[in-house]
């Protein structure tokens, strides 16, 4: 990853957010990124979405759209009394048919849409952690295509009344000839058309301080993804293996990127769970909304 090693950036993330979970009430609404129940939505579509209004989510983040239209999508949810606040879409799918995601984003009733990874400089490696592979695979030149392409996405975007964001996975810490890929993407997109979605764990895990890039960024941060990081894992074939957890679970402080959250005009909040689960997924959303909820 860039000039730096994986294995130093997650030891340096462990390090840094090692602290003891305070209870912080979000200023936000509930809302869940809807790949935490991708599984369930696949086999029990609106009985998981009645489940996840049941205990007490309001809104929701899109991850596909499980073959239905983005109409049907939408009833589906109002019909369990939820809303869809934003829709993610990665930059592959966005750059082939930005028009078609548009509109998707557009009748889903989303204000969103977030493009959820960037299009990769080279063909990612095989059997090896998806971040790690990504991250191998992006070059300087690559982040400063993908950032351009945010530009003019955004325009577009904006036209349909929508806001485009970008969603960070591990890579987005990675230096590359010397230059950190998040910084290139904050610097080099426009603020007027292109906003950031910050995943806490994956902004953690590669080193950053979640809190303390809200408070650098005021206004660019609109959207956090919320989810803990617990430990890394070491295996033989594929490296360092991130595990999550519960908000509240695990070692970000929280009650401080809340607070920088908020003071940094951010506009929603979702809620994450991501396998390898650590205890079965209804399970864990309810804990992470206790949380949430200064339970």
């Amino acid at each position: 990853m860039g000039d730096l090693s994986r294995r130093g950036f997650l030891a340096a993330a462990v390090a840094s957010t090692a602290t003891p979970a305070v209870a912080a009430r979000s200023p936000w609404p509930m809302a869940l990124q809807l790949w935490s129940v991708d599984a369930q939505l696949a086999t029990d579509f609106e009985p998981t979405l009645r489940r996840l209004a049941q205990i007490g989510y309001v809104s929701v983040e899109t991850a596909g759209m499980h073959g239905r239209t983005p109409q049907a999508f939408r009833k589906a949810l109002e019909a369990a009394g939820l809303r869809c606040d934003s829709a993610h879409v990665s930059m592959p799918d966005l750059e082939a048919d930005p028009d078609k995601a548009i509109a998707m984003a557009g009748d889903l009733g989303a204000r969103y849409l977030v493009c959820s990874s960037p299009a990769p400089s080279r063909p990612l490696e095989t059997g090896v952690d998806w971040n790690a592979a990504l991250g191998r695979a992006m070059t300087l030149d690559g982040w400063k295509r993908n950032a351009d392409l945010l530009n003019r996405f955004g325009a577009q975007a904006a036209k349909a009344g929508l806001r485009l964001g970008y969603h960070n996975h591990l890579a987005e810490a990675g230096l590359y000839e010397g230059v950190r890929a998040y910084d290139l993407l904050l610097e080099r997109t426009e603020a007027g058309l292109v906003c950031m979605e910050l995943d806490v764990a994956w902004a953690a895990a590669g080193g950053l301080n979640p809190a303390t890039l809200l408070r650098a960024h005021p206004k660019r941060i609109e959207l956090l993804h919320l989810k803990d990081l617990r430990d890394t894992k070491t295996t033989s074939d594929t490296g360092e293996v991130i595990t999550t957890t519960e908000v509240g679970r695990g070692t970000i402080d929280w009650s401080a990127v809340i607070a920088a959250g908020e003071a940094a005009g951010v506009r929603a909040a979702f809620v994450e769970q991501e396998a390898p689960y650590v205890r079965p997924i209804f399970e864990s959303l309810r804990i992470s909304r206790d949380f949430l909820a200064g339970r």
